[in-house]
């Protein structure tokens, strides 16, 4: 009791001193009080003493606890285990106690945690979703619930990739209705810029740099938007803030100079997006601007000559019409023999 009382007030360093003697007298007992492990657990967790929470939580027989004791023991295993690289055993702690306390969010919130440590987006998605429709006004598990969302579905193929989307934008919308903070309209501009519905994920996004003007990361995502609503001298306008206020993020850095020669590259401004994948270090992509300049002054060429043939087909087509208003018949025909062939050739050759 000492040792709650001193837990309770923040004095952990010594909370603790006393809950180890606590436990250290119970285990002599005949029949040990799971209750002395599960508050020791509870202290080592609050003062990140994470292996020996584990190894006191572990000591544990969780199938003989009593049930009241049960969920209260889930969370902090679940706990001292992700924290010590052991998520595969929380979530088997966790998916043992949901059977039984269904209607518990922070069960769920918790092996969403577990789920997401062990990198299954899927599992993790349904269990922070589970826990948001239990707690609405959880805002960590709806914002845990749509970013599991957007990694599902970055590693969905198409027909799963657009509902996982969806379902992200729908928590994210629900989020901002309830809270319509800087964070949850960048995440509604997230999940509407993967759903592909660029329009609104733009309306999100100006919504977020209207909070926060000074934010890379939305310029950058607004930039996203333009270039895939084709506006791309919007977009570009938005690169270049972007760049001028993320500049010491060498990370966004890489993105937007990414992003700028797919801008450019779109708009055939070859050269410009070889310098933009450059600044990006993305040297195959500007590899492939020097072919494709190669390409387009050669189609350049071909266009010119072909306009130069056409307009030699039409000053022919016009002499052998004023050789016929003449009444030289005989040069007309021969204008129009040279046109047969010539159209023929321009038809091959530039059609």
């Amino acid at each position: 009791m000492l040792g709650l009382s001193q837990r309770a007030q923040g004095n952990v360093s010594a909370a603790l001193g006393n809950l180890r003697r606590a436990a250290e007298l119970d285990s002599a007992s005949e029949q040990p009080d799971p209750r002395y492990r599960i508050a020791l657990a509870q202290g080592l967790n609050q003062a990140n003493q994470y292996s020996e929470a584990y190894s006191t939580l572990k000591a544990v027989d969780f199938g003989s606890l009593p049930a009241s004791y049960r969920t209260s023991y889930a969370l902090l295993f679940a706990q001292a285990a992700n924290k010590t690289n052991r998520s595969g055993e929380a979530v088997n702690v966790l998916n043992a106690q949901v059977r039984a306390d269904s209607s518990n969010a922070a069960l769920y919130q918790a092996l969403g945690v577990a789920q997401a440590d062990l990198g299954d987006d899927k599992a993790a998605y349904s269990a922070f979703k589970r826990a948001y429709e239990l707690d609405p006004k959880d805002e960590a598990s709806g914002r845990n619930a749509a970013r599991a969302a957007i990694a599902s579905a970055r590693r969905s193929s198409s027909a799963e990739k657009a509902r996982y989307y969806s379902e992200a934008a729908r928590i994210a919308e629900q989020l901002a209705a309830a809270d319509p903070s800087f964070e949850h309209n960048l995440l509604a501009g997230e999940t509407r810029l993967g759903a592909g519905d660029y329009s609104k994920a733009l309306e999100w996004f100006n919504k977020a740099r209207s909070q926060q003007p000074r934010n890379a990361l939305v310029h950058y995502y607004i930039a996203q938007s333009y270039t895939s609503l084709n506006q791309l001298n919007s977009a570009l306008a938005s690169l270049q803030e972007s760049l001028a206020l993320g500049s010491n993020n060498a990370d966004l850095r890489k993105k937007i100079y990414n992003q700028m020669g797919y801008v450019y590259e779109k708009s055939r401004d070859f050269g410009r997006a070889k310098e933009s994948y450059l600044e990006a270090g993305n040297n195959r992509k500007a590899s492939e601007m020097d072919s494709k300049s190669a390409a387009a002054a050669e189609n350049l060429e071909h266009e010119q000559a072909c306009k130069e043939f056409k307009l030699k087909i039409d000053a022919l087509s016009l002499q052998a019409e004023e050789f016929e208003k003449l009444g030289d018949m005989e040069s007309a025909k021969q204008m129009r023999d040279q046109l047969v062939v010539l159209q023929r050739q321009y038809s091959e050759t530039c059609r």
